[in-house]
């Protein structure tokens, strides 16, 4: 994807996920959510307008089996898009353990949505789909209240241009379709060396940034956004010598063997952290999700979601230095490994 391409698409997704594309809009938000959807829907329209097509190189056929399992939550998303944006979804995509149906207390709702070519068709269309995404987001609150991502979002004008480091198209092999189309081909180009190795640092220096600052964030939602952060790693890294991505499931094994025991150990005591989760929302926590405001939860979801327990604090604070160690191990290697000369 062309980076004035990229940009374009990562405004548009900043869109859909709350209507604020800036600081001002979040303040307007408090007056109303649906002031920055109203506010900014004609910067989107141009933007989706004005987006080009880029020549790409590679290209793939998806072909994704049907939702077949029961679960409430997902059933419940499936009706609610259905009734009120049917017309505008190419296809709506459940991934990870959800789309496995390996769910455990830890899971979230990881979904794709592919919005077809009708959703930019005036503004009124756009702020439709885009509110109707921000409420069904409830829904993905009720199967994980620490859900800390929305949808992922893409167009169907991506698919001739698809961003692979966005979304990587391995996903695809293990989701499954919850609505809409279950067949299509993407088309997309290899990133350059130089654009993959700047990815991952930044993605590390993220997760290293918020390691640092674990004394200052020791509640439910940042603990837990950590820790999945974390455990992406392996895949995320793994990405960088696969351009179609590796699943996060196998990527756990696959990093493992590049790695000494003594290497690898903490990723296994983040895992168990994972395996034994429990979590009890407090009160005022879930009146907070119940208003769906994206500046009350800008400005007070973190703080509400409670303090995690001693036992895990003081876990965590132990597994500092093998985190930091662990993420610069990789950096090291994705240094040797990628060449950007």
């Amino acid at each position: 994807m062309t980076t004035g391409n990229s940009n374009h698409f990562e405004v548009i997704r900043k869109y859909f996920k709350n209507g604020c594309l800036n600081q001002y809009d979040t303040l307007l938000s408090l007056l109303h959510y649906r002031i920055p959807y109203l506010k900014n829907a004609g910067i989107i329209l141009k933007l989706y307008q004005s987006s080009k097509i880029a020549v790409t190189t590679n290209s793939k056929n998806i072909q994704i089996n049907n939702y077949q399992a029961n679960y409430q939550h997902a059933i419940a998303m499936k009706n609610y898009l259905d009734k009120k944006i049917n017309k505008y979804v190419t296809g709506v995509f459940l991934h990870g353990s959800l789309g496995t149906n390996e769910l455990v207390q830890y899971s979230d709702f990881d979904a794709l949505i592919i919005l077809n070519q009708s959703t930019f068709d005036s503004k009124k269309s756009i702020i439709n789909v885009a509110t109707t995404l921000k409420k069904s987001e409830r829904i993905m609150q009720k199967m994980d209240p620490l859900q800390h991502h929305g949808w992922f979002v893409l167009t169907e004008k991506e698919l001739d241009d698809f961003p692979t480091s966005y979304f990587p198209p391995s996903l695809f092999e293990q989701a499954k379709c919850l609505m809409g189309k279950n067949k299509f081909q993407i088309h997309f180009q290899n990133p350059s060396n130089v654009t993959k190795l700047q990815l991952f640092k930044s993605f590390c220096n993220h997760l290293l940034s918020n390691i640092n600052r674990i004394e200052q964030n020791l509640n439910y939602y940042e603990v837990k956004s950590l820790l999945s952060g974390f455990m992406l790693l392996p895949s995320v890294y793994l990405q960088l010598n696969s351009l179609e991505g590796v699943f996060k499931k196998e990527s756990f094994n696959l990093l493992k063997g590049t790695l000494c025991q003594e290497e690898y150990e903490i990723m296994n005591q983040v895992s168990e952290i994972r395996a034994n989760w429990d979590y009890q929302p407090p009160i005022l926590y879930k009146v907070i999700l119940s208003l769906n405001s994206f500046a009350l939860n800008h400005f007070l979801k973190k703080k509400t979601s409670g303090k995690i327990p001693t036992k895990i604090k003081n876990k965590l604070l132990d597994m500092r230095p093998s985190m930091t160690t662990f993420i610069q191990t990789l950096l090291t290697k994705a240094n040797h490994e990628v060449q950007t000369d």
